[in-house]
């Protein structure tokens, strides 16, 4: 799994180029996030996808974003890219062909990952309630009585940046999720295979980024 980039408030300093995952962290509630958003045009199939969608002006925001950020590492003009919707409902990049995306907000934050490769985001507060018991799989239950409420909604992260990064969150439940420390590593497996969690937590924060295992 190669090192992500993570990075905290405005555009200015956003890499141009990444070897591995970007991962871009903002607080839409900024007055600057709405300049930084005008910096790409929402395109007519966008107004078309978000409209029936809660929070349509939020997500729209978030998409403008997301079209800057692409912009940026990917070399090209953001009217040049284009969105579509996988089987589903996961948000894929049409073009510039290549590059992956995943959208993850917890008002007023907002997580975006673009990549060369599949990946899932999400971001959650560190003082969120914890998820449910029958959230849990066995093992899980068994591996962490006793943990704190902040290690459980890392957890919960980290199942959500999973099913994010195989493009199947809406097909998946908390518990067809299983998450375990390999070593120092956590991983998190489903029937839809297995992946790489890196966990950063700042601001009362916690992130999450997952990666699929490569054969």
């Amino acid at each position: 799994m190669r090192d992500a980039v993570w990075h905290v408030g405005g555009l200015e300093g956003l890499p141009h180029a990444v070897d591995g995952p970007l991962v871009w962290r903002v607080r839409l509630d900024d007055p600057e996030a709405a300049a930084w958003a005008r910096g790409a045009a929402l395109r007519p199939e966008d107004l078309r996808d978000l409209a029936g969608r809660p929070q349509a002006a939020m997500r729209g925001v978030r998409r403008q974003l997301t079209r800057v950020l692409l912009a940026r590492v990917a070399g090209c003009h953001p009217d040049a890219i284009a969105f579509v919707r996988g089987e589903a409902g996961e948000p894929l990049v049409q073009a510039p062909q290549g590059w992956f995306i995943s959208i993850a907000g917890r008002w007023p934050h907002a997580l975006i990952g673009v990549a060369r490769q599949p990946l899932g985001v999400d971001i959650e507060p560190e003082d969120a309630p914890p998820p449910p018991p029958d959230a849990l799989t066995q093992g899980e239950r068994e591996a962490l009585a006793g943990a704190s409420d902040a290690i459980l909604v890392s957890r919960w992260a980290a199942k959500e940046a999973h099913a994010k990064a195989l493009g199947i969150a809406s097909r998946l439940e908390g518990s067809d999720i299983h998450t375990w420390l390999d070593g120092g590593v956590l991983r998190a497996r489903s029937t839809g295979g297995e992946t790489i969690i890196r966990l950063r937590r700042q601001d009362g924060l916690v992130c999450a980024l997952a990666l699929p295992r490569r054969p």
